[in-house]
């Protein structure tokens, strides 16, 4: 399995692309997104952020986001129409749309833009250090609980689990990965985090 929101070197046009180029084109796309309610208008987006990312040889890296959206699609449809049943499959055909639009912009940067050169322009836009290197931290730590999770998964397995077929095994099997996947999640930021105090303490003295 190949690792999400990681960056994937290559000589596309859009990887030689400004970093603070990209940034505006992915502000631009969230702006839009939130301010149209019109599913054409963000389908076409969805498929001109598709088509973009095929063109960068990125194609499979976007396209691993649609399981995940699509249960988030099901779920948000499932929801708006059970409370606003006038308009709700619409409406949630709309809200997972404008997110699939914003998950595909984002994952299209951060694939084709080293972390490096991401917090770079971060820091030419006037962020605060500390929001530049969050950033990087986060851009590091989505694989890498991606891998730990595999990781533990296995691990289960190894142990003879079998949490069984269908969707409550689907949610059996979840929680003996996520609980200690958390858990370890947490550990390491609360580490990260004294790091970052200690860092800004010894720039005092």
């Amino acid at each position: 399995m190949q690792e999400i929101f990681q960056y994937r070197s290559g000589d596309s046009f859009f990887h030689r692309v400004n970093p603070l180029a990209k940034i505006a084109g992915v502000a631009g796309v969230v702006v839009v997104a939130v301010l149209t309610s019109d599913p054409i208008v963000l389908g076409g987006m969805v498929l001109a952020i598709t088509a973009l990312a095929a063109f960068a040889g990125m194609g499979r890296e976007v396209m691993q986001q649609v399981p995940l959206l699509l249960v988030l699609g099901g779920f948000l449809i499932a929801v708006t129409w059970l409370t606003i049943p006038e308009i709700g499959i619409a409406f949630g055909l709309t809200l997972t749309l404008r997110f699939c639009a914003m998950v595909f912009a984002f994952q299209l940067l951060v694939s084709t833009t080293m972390p490096t050169a991401l917090v770079r322009a971060l820091r030419r836009l006037r962020f605060p250090a500390d929001y530049a290197l969050m950033a990087l931290i986060a851009l590091r730590f989505i694989p890498h609980l991606q891998n730990e999770g595999k990781k533990i998964q296995e691990a289960q397995a190894a142990r003879g689990f079998s949490p069984g077929g269908g969707i409550g095994g689907k949610v059996r099997g979840a929680v003996p990965v996520l609980v200690p996947l958390i858990t370890n999640a947490l550990g390491k930021a609360e580490v990260i985090g004294m790091t970052i105090d200690l860092r800004r303490l010894r720039e005092r003295l």
